[in-house]
């Protein structure tokens, strides 16, 4: 046995020896700072070997199909604790979202929808307080199919969130054709957010303009956090704020309701942050002094590397950089932080002047002003505060053109629902109205007489054979039906459906009466008679 087929055993009867649990990784609403989701995560401790990785088990798991009753367990366990931090009386869990990652074969293995909300069903939950998470591959097999199922969830109120975007088989028509409400950033590429500014960027940008709303993976720097805040990312997860907890933890966490800071969100303003570049120390030293006294937090590097390093874990505002330091000048170092942190505005502050390098510098936008040494003091603090206030200009505006594209996101979005809304109402007028059709269609062929009645008691409707046997009353039609006719129906107190023999215009006749009534609609009566006479006994 192989160590694949090993695992498969171990894995075999792990549901019924109670070894999996659950994880949460806490998700952030970077609008308002506060706690907007969970994702649910599978863990598994083997007694002999122990915790087990879910990139190790859980191919195993999908390739022997166990993923589907291990899937159905997660989701009742993870619908089952939504509902219990709920009835604890956690205000945060109101507002919660528990996301559940789905396999592409737990999608295609049966009904998925129906199982889902009929999980959702026997928990209590409300579907809005449930995401199903997919990633691209799961789409890959049969996409109409995948995309039905998800579009069914969608349209009773489950969030679906497309997991890993950008490191599968992402298309621009996938992403546009598909259900799904939130994008998910790869971590790969909040993790060198700096070398992946451009392609972060562009996903946002892209997923906003489709109505899509963007969460980031895997966000554990202040630089990171930031960056995706000044490109208008909409959510997070990461250990800046809270690693994966256990289910007492993440209780404990929901009680005490964490937020982040307004900093940090993305209608807040942070601190201004100032970083000092310099390779001589003593000049370091007095820059540092000088900035203090305007307030703003003041970090410091002694070389260009040192630079980058420290804009890869702090967010800055203002770059002031000595331009002649050995291994990289101030114009490489700034042309580098502007790949980094293309938001930062860049000063060069030198005694040297490589007068075509700073040209050049400046005309592709890498530095924003060149000032020389040595420095007036005032002059030089004059030229940073206007530098701050350019960044805070820059600020505002992208948040206005976020606010004004998630105002259109959210318009959009209810766009949507409504037009979802009233194509299904029309399908439903129109299978009503087939109904209708097929239920005239068949009382007209019945070979009894029919008459019906409106709640008004007025004769409403009356069949062919109706017609043939009693024509004299068919001029009653729209109007209150003759003495003997009327005299047969309901009193409003009495039953619902009668059956007797009677005289009806002389002849002996078998009849049926029933009342008639639909949720939200009037009711009336309906009378059929057969005829006896000229029947054999």
């Amino acid at each position: 046995m192989n160590a694949a087929e090993a695992l498969s055993a171990a894995l075999a009867d792990a549901l019924e020896r109670d070894e999996f649990s659950l994880a949460w990784q806490p998700q952030m609403d970077l609008k308002n700072g506060e706690l907007c989701g969970v994702e649910v995560l599978l863990r598994w401790h083997h007694p002999a070997l122990g915790k087990v990785a879910p990139a190790i088990f859980v191919p195993v798991l999908e390739s022997s199909g166990q993923i589907v009753p291990v899937g159905r367990w997660l989701l009742t366990q993870a619908c089952a604790q939504a509902v219990a931090w709920r009835r604890a009386g956690l205000s945060a869990a109101r507002q919660l979202r528990v996301g559940v990652n789905v396999s592409p074969v737990q999608l295609a293995a049966s009904d998925f929808a129906t199982e889902v909300l009929a999980a959702l069903s026997e928990a209590g939950l409300p579907p809005q307080a449930l995401g199903i998470e997919i990633t691209e591959s799961g789409l890959l097999n049969d996409p109409g199919a995948a995309a039905s199922t998800l579009r069914r969830l969608q349209m009773a109120g489950v969030e679906i969130s497309l997991d890993d975007f950008g490191t599968g088989h992402s298309s621009l028509a996938r992403l546009r054709d598909l259900p799904v409400d939130v994008v998910k950033i790869d971590r790969a590429f909040v993790d060198d957010i700096g070398a992946s500014a451009s392609v972060t960027r562009a996903i946002i940008h892209l997923s906003h303009g489709l109505h899509r709303l963007v969460l980031a993976e895997g966000v554990e720097t202040e630089a990171q956090l930031q960056a995706l805040v000044t490109q208008g990312c909409d959510r997070l997860q990461g250990h800046i704020f809270s690693p994966a907890l256990d289910t007492e933890a993440m209780t404990a966490l929901l009680a005490a309701n964490p937020s982040l800071l307004k900093e940090q969100t993305l209608s807040g303003r942070r601190p201004r942050t100032l970083l000092l570049v310099d390779d001589e120390p003593h000049i370091l030293a007095a820059l540092k002094r000088l900035f203090r006294r305007d307030g703003y937090r003041v970090f410091t590097a002694g070389s260009g590397s040192e630079g980058l390093a420290m804009l890869r874990e702090h967010a800055v505002d203002v770059i002031v950089s000595d331009q002649r330091m050995p291994a990289m000048s101030g114009v490489d170092f700034l042309r580098q932080a502007k790949e980094i942190c293309p938001h930062t505005v860049r000063m060069t502050l030198s005694g040297y002047t490589d007068l075509q390098s700073i040209i050049d510098a400046v005309n592709e936008g890498a530095v924003y002003k060149f000032l020389t040494k040595p420095w007036d003091d005032e002059r030089l603090r004059e030229h940073v505060a206007l530098a701050f206030r350019q960044r805070e200009l820059d600020d505002d505006n992208q948040r206005l053109l976020r606010e004004n594209a998630a105002a259109n996101a959210e318009l959009a979005l209810a766009n949507q629902r409504l037009e979802r809304l009233v194509a299904q109402e029309h399908q439903r007028a129109l299978t009503l109205q087939d109904a209708a059709g097929a239920a005239h269609d068949l009382l007209g062929g019945l070979p009894l007489a029919v008459f019906g009645f409106d709640s008004e008691a007025r004769l409403a409707y009356v069949n062919a054979r109706a017609l043939a046997d009693w024509p004299q009353w068919a001029a009653d039609l729209g109007d209150s039906p003759a003495p003997e006719l009327a005299s047969l129906l309901l009193r409003p107190d009495g039953q619902t459906l009668t059956e007797r023999k009677a005289s009806l215009g002389g002849r002996p006749v078998r009849m049926w009466l029933a009342r008639m009534a639909l949720p939200g609609s009037a009711s009336g009566q309906l009378l059929a008679v057969l005829p006896l006479d000229g029947l054999i006994a």
